[in-house]
């Protein structure tokens, strides 16, 4: 039987500077990733400009074995030098991925394709 799709789309807080806080907002989301049979997909802008926060974000998706989307032509919005937006996945493949390179949004669109 085919197994239900989890989809988690996040827009961390970004004002906060505690890493505290940002490491707070993925506790609640993470319970329910852990408890979930099956495949999953959480991507969004999750603000993730310092090391502390990167650390923090690679650390929470490790820990629910999440893998990240690479884009080879990267055109994501940035600050400090860092990607904001991201998409972490598991129990599927990858297809296909790139950047939609747009004025519609401060932010690029990205186009991720999974196959089972």
């Amino acid at each position: 039987g085919g197994k239900m799709l989890m989809v988690v789309n996040i827009h961390a807080v970004n004002f906060s500077l505690g890493i505290d806080v940002y490491s707070k907002q993925l506790g609640p989301i993470g319970e329910q990733i852990i408890h979930h049979k099956g495949p999953v997909i959480m991507a969004g802008d999750f603000n993730a400009w310092s090391r502390q926060r990167i650390n923090a974000l690679y650390a929470f998706a490790h820990n629910m074995g999440l893998h990240e989307v690479n884009f080879t032509d990267d055109h994501r919005r940035k600050a400090f030098g860092r990607p904001l937006d991201f998409v972490f996945y598991r129990d599927m493949d990858v297809a296909e991925a790139s950047v939609l390179v747009t004025r519609a949004s401060d932010h690029n669109p990205l186009l991720v394709e999974f196959t089972p």
